[in-house]
């Protein structure tokens, strides 16, 4: 009985890319040469493959090569050395017959449609002896792809995918399979001409220095179990690689803080603002009442904070991939002025003469001044009592009415979320109808605000920036404006003037108000006393 031995050698024409087979981005891939009966896997670029049979006679056989890429019922390639005319392959087959016992069959420049069985059989063998193997051809590399950029920057929380693609055809498909930092989801998705997986990641911090790796390979050897008689079982031996980027992750400012927290803060104390950011911040400081900028992380409370609380504002600022992010936080210094030593003067006596029946006589008596304010005493002996000032603070609410004397103007504000800050009213400047205005204020402490309105008698949009303040129970809500208009202009490029207008001096006259009971303001109210220290 004769017997068949096949094997498939993978031999690189002269003409072949060598150099391509080692990408030139670092990632390696390799395909040995076999020997004994073997499954190929190969890429479309253009090279050769050997597939050789061997008879164990030197005579009285009759080798014949048969495929089943093209034609799923098989086509006849050669019979002995002679490849067939009629197949559409014929002028890339050659039979090579280096001995009386070896029937090689080279394809040359090897092509996507070449993936298949090939069978070598002896048809004068009884029975008819015959073995196979599969060419899997892969159509190019992987075609890998990522949303990381090449420098690997990404940010915290950020959605990214890195995937890979690839068409061949045979009857054993590839595999791929993805390792890298947790946590990530794969996705795979294989057909009989392709396959494609993916990785989904949401960025984590302990992913910071690592990469994502898929390799493309074969992990079966035979397209069915059990494998057909002389099917060649072992595994085809393509090796791919691709890693994407290594990851360096970054996030903006976030859960900014400030040390030490204190009730009240004294001329000298340094305080440190915090930020929790990658690549590390820079830090400004902001005094919310002059507008003075601090550089810096830290700033140093002095002379000028004395008596009155300030609001300072901290903004954390880094770049990402070439945008800016940042966040702030606001906080409150509160320095209490010097002590007002108390210095009381005694008041003349007064001398009261009472009638009596035993004869007049005379009694003293000294009333001293209320000690709980500061006194002082005028040339005519009088006590003149001054309330202690309190510091300044921001307003306690918003929501009421204001009115402006000069310039004159009316507002009424509402506040709609404490939370937000959010706020809606209305206004009106001069003699001017009102007009809507929304905007919104520093959340609970209400000491900074903004709105804008839209003023059609002069088709103006108009906003303001204001501070609110109490100081000795008096509020006062300070607006500095800015207009702009478009008016119909011969020119695309010319735009309406802007007007910066003079500052709002508004006080609060009145309670929570609504559009239709807007009417025109009280008088300011300016608080007065009495020399006994009592609010007139």
């Amino acid at each position: 009985m004769k017997s068949l031995t096949a094997v498939l050698n993978l031999y690189f024409a002269l003409h072949c890319l060598c150099g391509e087979i080692a990408p030139t981005d670092g990632k390696v891939q390799t395909f040995g040469t076999a020997s004994g009966p073997r499954n190929v896997g190969w890429y479309a670029a253009g090279g050769s493959v050997t597939l050789t049979c061997s008879s164990d006679t030197t005579s009285g056989h009759r080798i014949v090569w048969t495929e089943y890429a093209t034609n799923p019922n098989g086509a006849q390639i050669s019979d002995n050395t002679n490849v067939l005319p009629g197949h559409p392959n014929a002028a890339r087959y050659q039979i090579v017959h280096d001995t009386a016992t070896q029937y090689d069959l080279v394809i040359q420049e090897v092509a996507l449609l070449d993936g298949g069985t090939y069978r070598c059989e002896d048809l004068n063998a009884a029975p008819t002896d015959s073995v196979q193997a599969e060419l899997i051809v892969l159509e190019s590399f992987p075609n890998c792809s990522t949303t990381i950029g090449s420098n690997g920057i990404v940010m915290e929380d950020q959605l990214h995918f890195v995937e890979c693609s690839v068409n061949f055809q045979g009857n054993i498909p590839p595999d791929m399979t993805w390792t890298g930092p947790p946590p990530f989801s794969v996705a795979k998705s294989v057909s009989k001409t392709s396959i494609w997986s993916g990785v989904e990641l949401f960025v984590v911090r302990n992913q910071n220095g690592s990469f994502f790796q898929c390799v493309t390979n074969f992990t079966q050897g035979t397209p069915s179990e059990p494998p057909p008689p002389g099917a060649a079982i072992n595994v085809p031996t393509l090796f791919y690689v691709y890693a994407s980027p290594s990851l360096l992750v970054s996030w903006a400012p976030k859960n900014l803080y400030y040390d030490p927290v204190k009730t009240y803060y004294d001329v000298g104390d340094t305080i440190t603002c915090h930020a929790d950011a990658y690549p590390l911040p820079s830090y400004r400081w902001q005094n919310m009442l002059t507008l003075e900028v601090i550089n810096g992380q830290s700033f140093s409370v002095d002379e000028d904070y004395v008596g009155m609380t300030t609001t300072m504002r901290c903004l954390a600022t880094n770049e990402i991939n070439g945008f800016d992010f940042a966040d702030d936080i606001f906080m409150n210094v509160t320095v209490l002025g010097p002590t007002t030593e108390m210095e009381t003067t005694t008041s003349p006596t007064t001398t009261t003469t009472t009638t009596a029946t035993g004869g007049p006589s005379t009694f003293s008596t000294a009333t001293p001044p209320d000690s709980s304010f500061p006194s002082t005493t005028t040339d005519s002996g009088d006590v003149s009592i001054e309330p202690t000032r309190q510091p300044m603070v921001p307003c306690g609410e918003l929501t009421g009415r204001w009115q402006s004397d000069d310039p004159s103007a009316t507002l009424c504000l509402e506040v709609v979320d404490q939370n937000s800050g959010e706020i809606r009213g209305q206004m009106r400047v001069g003699s001017q109808t009102f007009v809507d205005i929304v905007g919104r204020a520093t959340p609970v402490t209400f000491d900074l605000v903004g709105w804008s309105g839209l003023w059609p008698d002069d088709a103006f949009v108009s906003s303001y920036a204001g501070e609110c303040h109490s100081c000795d129970d008096v509020e006062e809500l300070v607006a500095n404006p800015i207009s702009r208009s478009i008016r119909i202009s011969t020119g695309c490029a010319e735009s309406g003037p802007v007007r910066n207008g003079s500052a709002f001096h508004f006080h609060r006259t009145g309670g929570s108000c609504n559009a239709e009971k807007l009417v025109a303001s009280k008088p300011r109210h300016v608080s007065h006393y009495n020399k006994f220290g009592i609010r007139l």
